[in-house]
């Protein structure tokens, strides 16, 4: 009996032991897991911050932009008033030049070219 017994404690010895590096192993395994999860952890907190400047970057360009077209839709709005008034100008002085065609001076490119030569003859004169 003591023979049966004592192998029974070298069975469970054994068996221990055997458990006992398991138990090693999974404490070195769990070990590396934990540091690769961290840094894992760490790289994907990395992009989520690279990710989160980016996009508030670009919301940033969109207001810019928005602002911008709105800007240059005041402008383009206020360019076509500007059209018109100058169109209405022009179609007034069209007709103005029809009812009274001698009311107005007729003047040829020669005349301006005359007159253009005696406004820079006085200029020098008046140097």
């Amino acid at each position: 009996m003591n023979n049966n017994h004592n192998e029974q404690i070298a069975s469970l010895t054994r068996e221990l032991e055997l458990m006992r590096e398991r138990y090693l192993k999974l404490l070195d395994i769990h070990g590396k897991i934990q540091k690769e999860n961290s840094l894992l952890e760490e790289r994907i907190l990395s992009i989520v911050e690279t990710y989160s400047n980016e996009k508030n970057q670009l919301e940033q360009d969109f207001i810019n932009a928005k602002q911008q077209i709105i800007h240059l839709q005041d402008t383009v709005n206020e360019l076509e008033i500007e059209k018109q008034r100058y169109k209405d100008d022009c179609n007034l002085a069209v007709r103005l030049l029809h009812q009274h065609p001698n009311e107005f001076l007729s003047t040829t490119s020669e005349q301006l070219k005359t007159k253009n030569e005696s406004v820079s003859r006085w200029k020098r004169d008046a140097a």
